[in-house]
C-alpha cells in the first residue's frame, strides 16, 4: 500500500509540484492549503509524512505544528518544514517555539526544493521501521 503524505501548502504552484513528485514516486498525496482544513485530514486519513510549510494565511506553518504535536492519537506523524524561510538547510525552531515540551520536526528542507533530496527524506521518514 502506498505510502500517505500530506502537503499543506498554500501556494498552488509549490502545491502541484509536490504533488506531482510524490505521485510519480509511488506515494499517494493529498494536499491543503490551510492549517484548519489540514488539521482536519490529518485526523480523517492519519498520513504517513506531513510537508508543511511555514509561511501561510490565517495560521503559520508552525501554529499548526504545535497543536499538531499536543494531541496525543497525532503527535507522532513525521514532519518535514518545507520552507522559503529556511536558509542553508538551518532554521531555529526554538526561535519560533520556545516550549521546550514541543519536539522539533524530523527535518527541513528549503525552497528551491531538489527533488532527490526531496525524495530520500521522504522514503527516509515513511520507512516501516520509522514508527515507534
Amino acid at each position: 500500500m502506498a505510502k500517505k503524505v500530506l502537503i499543506v501548502e498554500d501556494e498552488s504552484d509549490v502545491v502541484e509540484y509536490l504533488y506531482t513528485v510524490l505521485e510519480s514516486n509511488g506515494y499517494r498525496a493529498y494536499t491543503s492549503t490551510d492549517a484548519e482544513k489540514a488539521l482536519a485530514m490529518v485526523k480523517e486519513i492519519v498520513p504517513d509524512l506531513i510537508c508543511l510549510d511555514i509561511m501561510m494565511p490565517r495560521e503559520s506553518g508552525l501554529s499548526f505544528y504545535t497543536r499538531l504535536r499536543k494531541m496525543k492519537a497525532l503527535k507522532n506523524i513525521p514532519v518535514v518544514i518545507v520552507s522559503g524561510v529556511i536558509q542553508r538547510g538551518e532554521f531555529d525552531f526554538r526561535s519560533f517555539v520556545p516550549d521546550e515540551t514541543i519536539a522539533p520536526p524530523e527535518r527541513y528542507i528549503e525552497k528551491p526544493i531538489v527533488v532527490d533530496d526531496f525524495l530520500k527524506t521522504v522514503a527516509e521518514l515513511t520507512a516501516s521501521d520509522q514508527a515507534d
